[in-house]
């Protein structure tokens, strides 16, 4: 099972970020290919559509298992990149 904390990205001590415009279409996508997942941990769908946002605002593209992965690096402060 994922190890995860349903919040909201700021309260993991992250700066939420929207993605620029041509970017944004990637985010959603990328947030209802996880949606299942994260629901699973009790995320809702504001908080995984703002990590998805995030993410690709700050990673600038990936997949549901790098996504949930960026999650659980950032929620447990284990900053790598």
């Amino acid at each position: 099972m994922i190890q995860l904390k349903p919040e909201h990205p700021h309260d993991a001590g992250l700066d939420e970020a929207m993605p620029d415009f041509d970017h944004f279409e990637g985010a959603e996508i990328l947030a209802n290919e996880a949606r299942s997942r994260l629901r699973l941990t009790g995320f809702t769908d504001d908080e995984i559509d703002e990590w998805a946002q995030t993410y690709i605002s700050t990673v600038g593209t990936g997949d549901v298992f790098s996504f949930i992965a960026w999650i659980q690096e950032k929620e447990s402060g284990d900053d790598v990149a």
